[in-house]
């Protein structure tokens, strides 16, 4: 979400790469730290846990920052994202990451209490970045 915030000081819009259908799992630092609390205290040693919260499409996130910023929304070539981000950055924002929290719910109880990302929407740290 930075990353699009970001994209609004140098293109004028909130940007994704192609479509925008590549999506990343994501989750909130408090429920990381849930999750971490509940490892040390009743995890398997060499336990491998996972926290995942939900997924969100890059183009949904552009849409959303785009109608908080009151700018468009807009798609960029491979290219141009790299220019708007660098190439790691642009390969970042061009691909999709999607892990399972399957041994952290089972094993440990864990569930998220924050869910969407998008209730991140307007913070002010975000929007300062959009300058």
């Amino acid at each position: 979400m930075p990353m699009v915030y970001r994209s609004v000081a140098t293109t004028g819009a909130a940007a994704c790469v192609g479509p925008g259908l590549n999506t990343y799992s994501h989750v909130h630092i408090d429920d990381v730290t849930r999750l971490f609390t509940l490892a040390l205290a009743g995890g398997r040693a060499g336990g491998l846990y996972h926290a995942v919260a939900g997924e969100t499409p890059n183009r949904w996130i552009a849409e959303r920052v785009a109608a908080d910023l009151g700018v468009e929304a807009r798609s960029l070539t491979p290219g141009e994202a790299a220019g708007v981000w660098g190439e790691f950055g642009a390969l970042v924002m061009a691909a999709s990451s999607r892990i399972r929290a399957v041994d952290s719910r089972r094993e440990l109880g864990w569930h998220p209490e924050r869910t969407h990302m998008l209730t991140m929407i307007g913070k002010a740290r975000l929007r300062a970045l959009s300058a």
